[in-house]
C-alpha cells in the first residue's frame, strides 16, 4: 500500500510539475482569492464568507461518489494554480493524502479541515440514560465510537464549528476582508443555529427514531438529535456487509417495523435494493451533501434547502 501511495504521489508531482511549467500565475486575478474545494459543504461555507469576492470551485463533479473518486490531471494542476485547496480529510476523500503530499511543493496552501479534532467528538447529548439499553442493537449500525466518521456537516452545529474554522482560515488568507468575511459568518452562524432548532422542533417527542440507511453517513443525528440508524453499508459507500451482518439487518428492520429504506442521491447499491425487497420496503432519499448533483445545480439547491428536505424525510419515517 505504501508503495503504491509512492506511486501516485511521484505521477502527480509529474502532472502538477508538467502542468505549471507554462505559467507560474495563479488562475484568475479579477477575485480576492481563487480557492479549490473537496466536499460540497466546505464549499458552500467558503461561498457564504467569501461572497462573490472569493472565487471557489469543488474539485469533484456533479453527481460522483466522494469517497471513491480520483481526480483528473488537470484538476491538480488548477488545485496548483490556485491560491488554497481546503480538504476534510478524515478518510472522505480518497485521492487526498496523495495529492496533498505532491501539492506540498508549490505554491498553494493546503487546509485539511480534518485535523481539528473537535469537530469528530460524540457526546451521547440526547440520550445517554438509554445508551445501555441499545448498545446491542447497534452490532451493525454501521459505525462504532471509536471510529471517525468524516460526515460532520449533517450536524448544523458540527457544520457552524467547521464554518468557523474556515472562516478564520480565510481571514489567515485576506487579512484586509476580515471584516466582511466575519459578517458574513455572523449570517451563516444565524441560518445554521435556525435549522438546528428546526430538527429539534421536528423530531423531540418521537419515540421511534431508527432509520434504515443505505450508508452509515448520519451517525452525528444520534448524537444531536436521538436518530439511530441502522445502516446497511459502513462509513464508505463502498464497503459492503457480510451475510451475517446482512441478515441482522434484515432482523432488525423486522424487530422495529421499518417500513422506510433510505437510498442517498449519488449512489446505487444492489445489496440495499436487495433487503429493501426482502423487507418490503418504501424507498425514500437523503442527501448525504457530500456533492451536488445536477439536478441540485439546476434547481439551485443548497446546504439548507437539502438539509431542510432531509429533515422532511426524517419526519415522515419516525414518529
Amino acid at each position: 500500500m505504501k508503495i503504491l501511495q509512492a506511486i501516485m504521489i511521484l505521477l502527480i508531482t509529474a502532472v502538477i510539475i508538467t502542468g505549471c511549467a507554462s505559467s507560474n500565475d495563479k488562475t484568475n486575478n479579477t477575485f480576492e482569492l481563487n480557492i479549490y474545494t473537496s466536499v460540497y459543504p466546505i464549499q458552500y461555507a467558503i461561498e457564504r464568507i467569501g461572497g462573490d469576492s472569493i472565487s471557489v470551485k469543488s474539485v469533484y463533479p456533479p453527481g460522483v461518489d466522494a469517497h471513491t473518486y480520483e481526480p483528473a490531471s488537470k484538476d491538480i494542476t488548477s488545485i496548483a494554480k490556485s491560491d488554497a485547496f481546503f480538504y476534510l480529510g478524515a478518510g472522505m476523500e480518497g485521492f487526498a493524502e496523495s495529492a496533498s503530499e505532491a501539492l506540498k511543493t508549490q505554491d498553494v496552501e493546503l487546509i485539511e479541515i480534518g485535523q481539528h479534532e473537535e469537530l469528530f467528538h460524540i457526546e451521547d447529548v440526547n440520550h445517554e440514560d438509554e445508551k445501555h439499553e441499545h448498545e446491542e442493537e447497534h452490532a451493525h449500525d454501521g459505525h462504532s465510537h471509536g471510529d471517525q466518521d468524516p460526515h460532520i456537516w449533517i450536524d448544523p452545529l458540527r457544520m457552524l464549528e467547521m464554518s468557523s474554522i474556515i472562516k478564520d482560515k480565510l481571514i489567515e488568507l485576506n487579512p484586509e476582508s476580515e471584516k466582511k468575511y466575519t459578517e458574513n459568518f455572523h449570517e451563516l452562524e444565524q441560518d445554521l443555529l435556525t435549522l438546528h432548532e428546526q430538527f429539534i422542533n421536528t423530531l423531540q417527542g418521537k419515540s421511534n427514531k431508527k432509520i434504515l440507511v443505505s450508508h452509515a453517513g448520519y451517525g452525528y443525528w444520534e448524537a444531536r438529535y436521538g436518530i439511530e440508524q441502522i445502516a446497511i453499508n459502513g462509513l464508505s459507500s463502498s464497503s459492503e456487509p457480510s451475510q451475517k451482518e446482512l441478515i441482522e439487518v434484515i432482523n432488525q428492520a423486522n424487530k422495529y417495523n421499518l417500513d422506510y429504506i433510505i437510498f442517498e442521491q449519488n449512489s446505487s447499491n444492489r445489496v440495499t435494493e436487495i433487503i429493501q425487497e426482502e423487507i418490503d420496503a418504501e424507498a425514500l432519499t437523503i442527501h448525504n451533501l457530500s456533492v451536488l448533483t445536477d439536478d441540485d445545480i439546476r434547481q439551485n439547491n443548497n446546504y439548507l434547502s437539502l438539509m431542510k428536505d432531509n429533515l422532511e424525510v426524517l419526519d415522515k419515517v419516525t414518529n
